[in-house]
């Protein structure tokens, strides 16, 4: 029964930060098909990286036991694949596009395609090590893939509304994939600290991940690219609502 009630749990919360972020974007509405496009992105990143690993990264160099200079040069290489087909293929498809212009889009779909790459992730886990796995995950980790990209978008967005170019983020996206990398290895070394330290190094993650959308927000509202307040925009045909009216003066749907 817990089994089932962790598996729902994953879902839930999935579900739960998708609306917290899409609710909370106070620009133009973002395309509905663009969103579940960014989620299946992710959920088609974690079948390639999964993929990837099972041809590059010896399996044994994974397992309980393991020398721990093999284990530290397998999760590198988990991070570096799993971050590149999270971040990249969706990268290089939103980037030209002209609804890719606010600072909080950053963090909605790259958060969206790390939802996608997590969420099956945390079942599959759960399912194949148990209840007590699910349970750790649940509480301490739900947020994991969908953080630590949703800040590296939010970079990428910037850079683009500031004239830079794309490959400007390398730095960024480097970085986490150093810090994917360094999560696994905690998590695995077996080392109780190490533990705590990877556990504490998710939870600020999660904690970025709301801190950097709150101020991609602020900056959004700064640079006139949105209006912040309740039915600033309709959420139907996506026009300005500046006097934040119940029932939209263009399409006249509910606002």
């Amino acid at each position: 029964m817990l089994l089932y009630i962790l598996l729902v749990s994953f879902v839930i919360v999935a579900l739960g930060l998708a609306w917290f972020l899409t609710a909370r974007d106070y620009g133009p509405k973002e395309p509905i098909g663009a969103l579940w496009l960014a989620a299946g992105f992710g959920l088609l990143g974690g079948v390639a990286a999964a993929l990837l690993e099972s041809k590059i990264i010896p399996r044994d160099a994974l397992l309980p036991g393991s020398a721990h200079s093999q284990l530290l040069y397998a999760v590198l290489g988990v991070g570096v694949i799993e971050e590149l087909c999270k971040f990249l293929p969706l990268a290089i498809f939103l980037y030209p596009k002209r609804f890719f212009n606010e600072h909080t889009d950053g963090v909605i779909y790259f958060a969206l395609a790390g939802l996608g790459f997590g969420l099956p992730e945390n079942l599959l886990y759960t399912l194949q090590f148990g209840a007590q796995t699910g349970v750790g995950r649940v509480l301490l980790t739900p947020f994991f893939h969908a953080a630590i990209t949703g800040v590296v978008g939010y970079w990428l967005a910037k850079q683009k509304l500031a004239g830079k170019r794309p490959l400007t983020i390398a730095p960024i996206l480097v970085a986490a994939m150093l810090a994917h990398s360094f999560y696994d290895y905690g998590m695995s070394a077996g080392v109780a600290l190490y533990s705590v330290v990877s556990v504490a190094m998710a939870l600020l993650l999660s904690i970025g991940l709301f801190y950097v959308f709150v101020r991609a927000t602020e900056l959004d509202q700064d640079q006139g690219l949105s209006i912040v307040g309740h039915n600033a925009f309709c959420r139907t045909c996506g026009k300005p609502n500046p006097e934040h009216h119940l029932y939209c003066t263009y399409c006249g749907n509910n606002a």
